[in-house]
């Protein structure tokens, strides 16, 4: 599933439409793994990503999420 998320988040408008959806999830644990494999999707797909894998991180910082990636 974590692999699935990421390989949709890297697409035209779906990074914000996949953080905003995991902002809701009970299972922190498997949102911090979505977000470890969405950040590492946007620097394996560097080459057909709509944003870097940068823009991504700071997305996932300014949506409140990224606490969970310091745990």
């Amino acid at each position: 599933m974590v692999h699935l998320i990421g390989q949709i988040a890297y697409k035209k408008s779906c990074l914000e439409t996949v953080i905003n959806d995991l902002a809701s999830w009970k299972n922190k644990e498997l949102v911090k793994d979505a977000l470890e494999e969405i950040i590492d999707v946007h620097h394996r797909y560097r080459n057909f990503a709509v944003k870097t894998q940068e823009e991504a991180i700071e997305y996932i910082e300014h949506s409140g999420l990224a606490s969970l990636l310091e745990k």
